[in-house]
């Protein structure tokens, strides 16, 4: 059996060198939120996701941030 996919934020913060802890600290958010966030278990708000992509540069975008929109809540 296959590991699922890793966030790409998760992949941005192992080639970087950097821990979880001091991602949320430059983003000004709490490691638990950020694990939730990258396991899917939670969304960023507009606000954390532009940050999250700020400090990458904009090499991961916000949209990695979002759950996609369904066509239910189109309607």
């Amino acid at each position: 059996m296959s590991e699922p996919e890793k966030h790409p934020m998760l992949r941005w913060v192992e080639a970087n060198e950097m821990s979880i802890g001091q991602l949320a600290e430059a983003v000004d958010c709490s490691e638990a939120h950020l694990r939730n966030l990258f396991a899917g278990r939670r969304e960023a708000s507009l606000g954390l996701a532009n940050r999250l992509s700020e400090v990458t540069g904009g090499t991961v975008a916000m949209d990695a941030f979002l759950k996609p929109v369904t066509d239910e809540a189109r309607a």
